[in-house]
């Protein structure tokens, strides 16, 4: 029987659904009238005067005494299975209902459906109660304040990236102190455009914390562009017997992607940086200042551990208004006019140590200061300190007994002649570049 005969087959029946299990405990009326509604059957959901017929099988004793005193058909659940199944409708008579009243226990029994229930989730549009109390709390609720008005000069579009308001730009400001930073500063380092324009492939080597490299080969007559935005590419005495070196080759040899470091920043401004560095590449954003950290980007004038790893590593230290001015030029431009040169001396003198040196940076400035001992009590954390004495040159020990210098308070015993400074003593060395008195910050 086709599915548009059935839905006609009882158009005349209402009818009313009691069917539960054995035990009473389950409900199993839905899917019966979901078959009855399938073949044009109008279900009722309460007993009323309306119903023709009750489907019956284990139901309530009140169902089958309100049915027998109206005279309703009762009909078992093989009724419906029959006008289903044959598609026609089947005679009442062949299918009387049965009601089990023999059993005492199950006689008594209470109907109580343990399944869980199938309703609709309670809101505001579906239940009255829950909407008077949700307008009762809006009404009770203080008028709400104006928001200040975004004067942020940053927009985020996920979508297409990020965006530089040009109504809030600060172009006159900046042009001056960049032309101020430039009359004092003559090397500037280049920006990528200019390197590509100015060098060859073979034999350069960009210069610490210069912007990504752009080489030109020529490939088949057309002219080829290869990005290589890393630290290292080989030197002049590597390319003399690569002549014939191909694009993917240069660019399979460049070493460990140059990272970049975000120190006393904000989220806001942490999240501008991630997108400015994702928009333009070249770089890769790490927590901690590490071998391939060539820049750090700070926020604000605080001196901190990564400030600190960063002036012993010789990288760029750099204000947040550098990222800025990338933004509005949509390129990576000379860091000098933002390097805190100012607030960290000795910023410049190691960064400019650091791209002088042939090889592996190594600073001096505690070469020849006595083996240190730092305590586990110090401040900023011991490995932390045994880092920074290790980049400046310095010479550390396991135990207090092999050490000249005591950094950090240390209750044990000492050996004669070893002195017990301050923690401050190292951190005020390494932002000076220059050993601070030991008297100023001895402990004892």
């Amino acid at each position: 029987m086709t599915s548009s005969n059935n839905s006609s087959l009882l158009k005349d029946v209402v009818a009313y659904v009691d069917v539960w299990s054995s035990d009473k405990r389950a409900n199993y009326s839905k899917p019966y009238v979901q078959h009855l509604e399938e073949m044009g059957a109008q279900v009722s959901q309460r007993f009323n005067k309306r119903v023709t017929h009750v489907v019956f099988y284990n139901g309530h004793s009140a169902t089958w005494r309100k049915a027998k005193s109206q005279d309703v058909r009762l009909v078992s659940l093989l009724w419906v299975k029959s006008c289903y199944d044959n598609g026609e409708h089947a005679d009442e008579e062949l299918f009387p209902a049965f009601n089990d009243e023999s059993n005492p226990v199950m006689k008594n029994r209470k109907h109580r459906c343990m399944l869980p229930k199938d309703s609709p989730e309670r809101t505001a549009e579906n239940d009255w109660r829950m909407k008077k109390k949700l307008d009762k709390m809006m009404k009770d609720l203080p008028p709400k304040e104006l928001l200040a008005a975004d004067m942020s000069p940053i927009i985020i579009d996920e979508k297409n990236g990020i965006i530089y308001s040009p109504s809030l730009k600060r172009s006159d400001y900046m042009a001056r102190r960049l032309k101020d930073m430039k009359d004092k500063h003559e090397n500037i380092s280049p920006t990528a455009s200019q390197m590509s324009e100015s060098c060859s492939p073979m034999g350069l080597k960009p210069s610490l914390g210069s912007s990504p490299t752009v080489f030109k080969f020529q490939c088949g007559g057309n002219e080829c562009l290869v990005a290589a935005a890393f630290t290292e590419i080989p030197s002049d005495a590597e390319g003399n017997h690569n002549d014939n070196l191909s694009p993917q080759k240069m660019v399979n040899e460049t070493k460990v992607m140059r990272t970049l470091v975000m120190t006393s920043m904000p989220t806001e401004k942490q999240h501008t940086v991630v997108q400015v560095v994702k928009a333009l590449g070249g770089f890769s954003i790490v927590d901690r200042v590490c071998e391939s950290t060539t820049h750090v980007v700070s926020g604000g004038h605080r001196r901190t551990l990564n400030i600190l790893l960063g002036i012993a590593r010789g990288c760029w230290i750099l204000s947040f208004e550098w990222i800025l001015w990338c933004l509005e030029q949509r390129q990576w431009i000379p860091e000098e006019p933002y390097e805190l040169s100012d607030q960290f001396p000795a910023a410049q003198i190691c960064r400019l140590q650091r791209h002088l040196s042939a090889g592996e940076h190594q600073q001096d400035l505690f070469q020849n200061q006595p083996a240190m001992f730092v305590s586990l009590l110090s401040q900023p954390p011991t490995q932390s300190l045994l880092e920074l004495i290790e980049l400046c040159g310095g010479t550390v020990c396991k135990t207090v007994r092999q050490a000249g210098i005591c950094v950090g308070r240390y209750s044990g015993r000492r050996p004669e002649g070893c002195r017990m400074l301050s923690e401050q003593w190292i951190l005020d060395s390494i932002t000076n570049l220059k050993i601070r008195p030991y008297d100023d910050y001895d402990l004892e």
